[in-house]
């Protein structure tokens, strides 16, 4: 379940000068507050969407909102908002949504330049994350078991999954067929460019 929704926060208060109370007369009483109100995703701020204002007199604790402001305060009530940003902090879910977006651009670049590698430069133990058709969304592996100049041969896994992550699934020795096949570095370059080879992993010993 996600929680969503809306909230706001008292930004600033500050007096409008030389204005003088509709209800009262009193002069330099009327006082100006403007709220900052944001959605919010988890109760973190995601962006600032209105700001609200409303002023009141000391004297006579008359107060009024934007929409009904007498124009004599509603003007120098408007220059006030407009001087008054909402704080950063109301921005922070955008800010974090920007940093993992480019964080993960930056992660799969690497992945990308990494996969480039290890197909140019093939090892026994390289494991392919291959999509069993073209245009279909199950995953399976294949195992390079040896590297023959600029082929490799590899013995595909036995099972499927409707995954990405096969890796984590797949990886058994046991669901491994025992026959093997020939792909060229070509294949399986065009592979990759079609989109049927996804990912190449080197797990280290």
């Amino acid at each position: 379940m996600i929680f969503y929704g809306t909230n706001g926060s008292h930004v600033r208060t500050a007096p409008l000068p030389g204005v003088a109370c509709p209800n009262c007369s009193t002069m330099d009483s009327v006082n100006a507050s403007v709220f900052s109100r944001y959605a919010h995703i988890y109760w973190i701020p995601l962006f600032p969407y209105s700001k609200p204002i409303v002023a009141q007199c000391e004297h006579c604790q008359q107060a009024w909102e934007e929409k009904v402001m007498p124009a004599e305060v509603r003007e120098p009530a408007k220059a006030l908002k407009q001087d008054t940003r909402s704080p950063l902090l109301h921005w922070a879910g955008l800010g974090v949504i920007a940093v993992l977006i480019c964080v993960g651009a930056l992660m799969g670049a690497r992945n990308d330049r990494e996969d480039k590698a290890f197909l140019e430069n093939p090892r026994v133990g390289d494991i392919y994350t291959v999509r069993t058709k073209e245009d279909d969304k199950t995953y399976s592996l294949l195992k390079v078991v040896a590297v023959k100049g600029p082929t490799v041969d590899v013995v595909p896994n036995e099972y499927t999954i409707n995954q990405r992550n096969a890796l984590d699934e797949l990886n058994d020795p046991a669901k491994y067929s025992k026959e093997s096949f020939t792909l060229s570095q070509f294949e399986l370059k065009t592979m990759q460019n079609k989109g049927q080879l996804t990912d190449v992993d080197r797990l280290e010993k």
